[in-house]
């Protein structure tokens, strides 16, 4: 599934790096490296570039153990298509599956090692290569996160039993050991945690409400559509959840699915459905969201949703709406400051102001 010649990271493991520093009162525009994309949650950046971003906002932070910190602060609304994914999972066993199937969306690295025996569950993460203390951010980074979302889909599946790095013993281990609430090995041939592996076959009923919380705000325009059909239905959520800057291919979706791209078709053929409609109706529907809340121009909006040019777009937005982008967002302006205007003579008529 990769697509990149240098390993890469999703900026949305940057977002809690920017939180910080915006509550400390600086500016992510001062850090060179991020131009115009860091407040991008589908950008991906080249892990040394990653670094440089993290080296960077560690002196401006002086907070020694930033990896931890961006790992225990990760908004997860931003990776909705793995609490889709998650929730239709039944048991933690599938869940670990599905997280090893979903990692290569938000990296090209090497994938997590799942190794499962009688008592615990045991992830080997990879960090791709960098300074000593790059490695062990990004391997803080991802441990960290592990152990957050683990925490909050609740005890009833995760109970950290151990973790080690490979790097040796930082100056702030004190803080890594409260932090995981077990003591951190350090000269480890690979990066790990393990967590017990008693509630490994228990339902992910219990997770829900985590689930829902990083699914919270998010607009799925045919929760009523494709009753009858619902591998069309499951479709139609990761596709439009898919993130922008990776391609939208059948093989794609069928690798994260854990099937081939020819089952995917027969299974959807049998729905009476196709896979191209499907991805074009999503990237469409995303388009109109898009037009409405930000100010991206055609172009961008075309190339980000992977249409091949600007005027394919247009051409396939209009059959859709029967409007250009443009006019479609002309209209949908206008409609809002009248909808404002509305309000405000109103409440002026009651007397307000």
């Amino acid at each position: 599934m990769s697509a990149y010649l240098t390993p890469t990271l999703t900026s949305a493991a940057l977002h809690p790096l920017f939180q910080l520093m915006r509550e400390r009162g600086l500016s992510p525009d001062e850090l060179p490296e991020l131009a115009q994309d860091w407040g991008n949650s589908q950008h991906q950046f080249p892990v040394p570039v990653f670094d440089r971003i993290i080296e960077q906002a560690g002196q401006s932070l002086k907070t020694p153990a930033i990896g931890v910190m961006m790992g225990s602060r990760l908004d997860w609304r931003r990776f909705r298509l793995l609490a889709y994914l998650l929730s239709e999972c039944r048991t933690g066993r599938d869940a670990l599956s599905q997280l090893r199937r979903y990692y290569p969306l938000i990296s090209d690295s090497h994938p997590p090692d799942v190794f499962i025996g009688q008592q615990a569950v045991k992830v080997v993460f990879y960090v791709s290569d960098g300074t000593p203390h790059a490695r062990q951010t990004r391997a803080e980074l991802v441990a960290a996160g592990i152990h957050d979302v683990g925490s909050r889909l609740g005890n009833g599946f995760y109970n950290i039993t151990g973790i080690g790095f490979q790097q040796p013993p930082p100056q702030y281990r004190e803080q890594l050991d409260r932090y995981f609430g077990v003591p951190v090995r350090y000269g480890e041939s690979c990066n790990w945690i393990s967590f017990s592996s008693d509630y490994l076959d228990k339902s992910m009923k219990k997770a829900m409400p985590f689930l829902e919380t990083m699914l919270e705000g998010a607009e799925v325009p045919w929760r009523s559509e494709d009753t009858e059909r619902p591998f069309s239905r499951k479709l139609r959520h990761i596709l439009y959840y898919w993130p922008t800057c990776l391609p939208m291919t059948k093989e794609a979706v069928a690798d994260l699915l854990g099937t081939s791209a020819r089952t995917l078709t027969r299974r959807l053929q049998e729905e009476g459905s196709q896979f191209s409609e499907l991805s074009k109706h999503c990237r469409l529907v995303r388009a109109a969201a898009a037009l409405k809340r930000t100010s991206k121009d055609v172009q961008q909006l075309a190339n980000e949703l992977g249409f091949s040019d600007r005027r394919g777009f247009e051409r396939a937005f209009k059959q859709w709406t029967g409007q250009t982008p443009a006019a479609f967002r002309r209209q949908w302006r206008n409609q809002a400051v009248a909808a404002v205007s509305s309000m405000s003579a109103l409440e002026s008529n009651m007397g307000f102001y």
